[in-house]
């Protein structure tokens, strides 16, 4: 069963954001249990990929697109998140 007014496209599109974003709230405890202080930095790049992704959608960008912006940023923070853990020692 569907919801009104929204079709599978919709829901795809909003699967990558939704992701994103619940990964991204996951690194604000991580942040204080690890005392990794980056872990914020994550947790807030990945939650703004996350609205930007939905944004992107609410003003008619291609279901594609969306997709794209949100899976290739959320790899750059999360690469960029664990490069810099990985430095740190």
């Amino acid at each position: 069963m569907t919801g009104e007014g929204r079709s599978g496209a919709d829901r795809a599109v909003h699967g990558p954001a939704g992701v994103a974003l619940v990964v991204g709230l996951h690194f604000f405890p991580l942040a204080r249990l690890y005392d990794q202080w980056q872990y914020r930095w994550t947790a807030v790049l990945l939650t703004v990929v996350a609205v930007v992704g939905l944004v992107l959608h609410a003003v008619g960008r291609s279901d594609e697109s969306v997709r794209v912006v949100v899976g290739l940023a959320s790899a750059a923070v999360l690469w960029g998140s664990a490069y810099h853990v990985a430095l740190r020692g």
